[in-house]
C-alpha cells in the first residue's frame, strides 16, 4: 500500500434525541471513555456552527438491515439525517495505519455514540462489496457498519484519497470537519493532535470545530 508522508503527499442511538438534537439526558454507556464537559454556558449556547459545504447525496450500500430496505441502498444524506452528527471514515482492509487506529476509533464511538453521533466506515475501493465488508466488520468486531461507495463517487466528491480520512456532517448533511483521525500514522503517541476527537467535542458543545481540516496520514485508496 502507498503511505502518505507527514509533509505532503448502525447501531441505534442509545439516548433519546430532543427537538434541538441532543437529549438532555444523554449519558455515556458504562465503560465508555469520559465525555468532554462544555467549558461554559456561553460556549454551550446556541451559537451557529459553520460548515464546509454539503455532503453529496451518493448511494451507499450495505447488508440488509444496516443500510436501506429492501434494496440495501441508502443515500448519504438520508444516512446523515438519522443522527445529529455522523462520522464517515474511509476504509481499506489492507491499511495498517487504519488498523492501528481502530482502538482509538472504538474509544471515540464509546464516548460519543451515546451523545448522538453515529459512526460509519465507507469502502470506496474497487474490491469492495457488501459481503466482503460485512465479514471485515465482523472480523474486526466493529460496533459500526462498513458501507460500500459504488464507483468511489463519495470519495471522489469529497476528495478522499486515503484510508483513515474522516468527514463529520450534521443531520442536514452539512460538513463540519474533514481530514485525519489524528496526527499519528502507524506509531502511536500520547501527545498526538486529536483532530477528530476535538472536532466532535466542539460540535457537541454547539461551537465550530477549532480545526476544520486535519492532515490525513494513511494508505492510498484503491478506487475505481
Amino acid at each position: 500500500m502507498v503511505m502518505k508522508g507527514g509533509g505532503k503527499t448502525w447501531a441505534p442511538i442509545a439516548c433519546a434525541l430532543g427537538a434541538s438534537g441532543l437529549g438532555a439526558g444523554c449519558a455515556a454507556a458504562p465503560g465508555a471513555a469520559t465525555t468532554t464537559t462544555c467549558a461554559s454556558a456561553q460556549s454551550q449556547g446556541n451559537a451557529s456552527v459553520q460548515s464546509q459545504g454539503n455532503l453529496p447525496d451518493t448511494p451507499l450500500v450495505g447488508p440488509a438491515g444496516v443500510a436501506g430496505e429492501p434494496d440495501e441502498t441508502l443515500g448519504a444524506r438520508a444516512l446523515a439525517a438519522r443522527s445529529p452528527f455522523t462520522v464517515l471514515i474511509f476504509f481499506s482492509p489492507d491499511c495498517h495505519c487504519l488498523a492501528v487506529h481502530e482502538p482509538r476509533l472504538r474509544a471515540l464511538y464509546d464516548a460519543d455514540h451515546p451523545r448522538g453521533v453515529q459512526f460509519v466506515m465507507v469502502d470506496s475501493e474497487v474490491r469492495g462489496s457488501p459481503e466482503r465488508d460485512a465479514e471485515e466488520a465482523r472480523r474486526r468486531a466493529y460496533p459500526y457498519p462498513i458501507l460500500v461507495d459504488p464507483g468511489g463517487r463519495l470519495a471522489n466528491a469529497l476528495h478522499a484519497e486515503y484510508a483513515t480520512y474522516a468527514v463529520v456532517v450534521d443531520s442536514a448533511a452539512r460538513i463540519h470537519y474533514r481530514g485525519g483521525i489524528d496526527s499519528d500514522r502507524t506509531h502511536l503517541h500520547d501527545g498526538r493532535s486529536r483532530y477528530l476527537e476535538q472536532a466532535l467535542d466542539d460540535l457537541l458543545c454547539h461551537r465550530e470545530p477549532r480545526l476544520a481540516d486535519g492532515e490525513a496520514l494513511g494508505c492510498a485508496l484503491q478506487t475505481w
